[in-house]
């Protein structure tokens, strides 16, 4: 509906994402949103950057799609620009798929540098960017980073959100924010799909997400959620076994945890799942899941400190054989 739309870009212009409702599609969820985005731009043998690890629902996205993945690396600062530019020289791809912000699964936010570098890149190769931004604004400390649209002086970039993780996480409904023709035959593409997102949920979700109002749910959830993710990091001191380590998210939803050497992640999940406790193995998240074998995404966002503390001391003991 044209009046979320609206208001929904107000609330994007308070985190510097200046758009208007003629440019803003609304989704059944952020994973339609991938979907139509892979599907315009990019052609079966077609090649697309993601980072490595990355969003599994990406993953499958492009493999259904018949693409050919190329991947880059992260650390602590987010994507490594410098392998990217030897992707693009090599490969010259259409489309690259990125987290900047929290990055699903390691947490890790792509840094001021390495954004403009990545913006620099796009319009020298001349190639889109699909920013995910699924959860930019749950930040618990230090400062946000511009997104990659605000830093965009070409429209390269296709920005997509999603209400499902910050307002109610059963609801599936996502947006695109895109310019011109990608926005034009983005919403044609839509409509074959599903004609509309349904009315009713959108007239609801309008009454709701006013900026003010969006703001200070969006304060009472960050307060709920970093009590959660301290409690979480509290307990991995406790009872992980030694040679664990993992990553203090300053946002979002995750912690990126490494196994000891040696372990899998896989042998480990069917012994937490005897003991009532469930993770997300780092292979779900690799092109080739042998390379995250030895890691494994804790979500802390979906339950209380004491059941974080309790699936934790679990987790410890199914990962030590007790």
């Amino acid at each position: 509906s044209r009046p979320l739309r609206t208001t929904l870009a107000q609330v994007l212009a308070s985190q510097g994402v200046q758009t208007g409702a003629d440019n803003i599609l609304i989704t059944a969820g952020s994973q339609q949103a991938l979907s139509l985005v892979a599907a315009l731009l990019l052609s079966p043998g077609q090649g697309v950057v993601a980072e490595r690890p990355t969003y599994a629902g990406a993953l499958d996205v492009f493999r259904a799609r018949g693409l050919a993945i190329h991947t880059v690396g992260v650390d602590e600062d987010g994507m490594d620009v410098d392998e990217l530019e030897h992707i693009l020289e090599r490969h010259r791809p259409g489309l690259i798929y990125t987290i900047p912000n929290f990055h699903n699964p390691t947490g890790a936010c792509l840094d001021g540098q390495r954004r403009r570098r990545l913006i620099s890149l796009a319009g020298r190769y001349d190639v889109p960017i699909l920013e995910d931004d699924y959860v930019g604004d749950i930040r618990y400390e230090g400062r946000a980073q511009p997104t990659l649209k605000s830093l965009d002086p070409d429209g390269r970039v296709i920005y997509v959100g999603t209400f499902s993780k910050m307002l109610i996480p059963g609801l599936r409904v996502g947006f695109v924010v895109a310019d011109g023709p990608v926005y034009d035959h983005l919403l044609r593409s839509k409509r074959c799909h599903d004609l509309a997102t349904c009315n009713l949920i959108q007239r609801a979700l309008r009454e709701y997400v006013s900026v003010g109002r969006y703001h200070a749910h969006l304060q009472r959830s960050c307060t709920i959620y970093r009590r959660r993710r301290d409690a979480m990091l509290a307990a991995l001191e406790r009872y992980m076994p030694a040679g664990s380590s993992w990553v203090r998210p300053k946002g979002g939803l995750f912690v990126w945890a490494r196994l000891p050497e040696g372990m899998k992640a896989s042998e480990v999940l069917p012994r937490a799942c005897e003991e009532g406790m469930i993770f997300a193995p780092g292979g779900n998240f690799h092109l080739d899941p042998a390379e995250g074998e030895g890691c494994m995404r804790l979500n802390f966002a979906s339950n209380s400190e004491a059941v974080i503390e309790e699936g934790i001391r679990r987790l410890g003991q199914a990962m030590k054989g007790e």
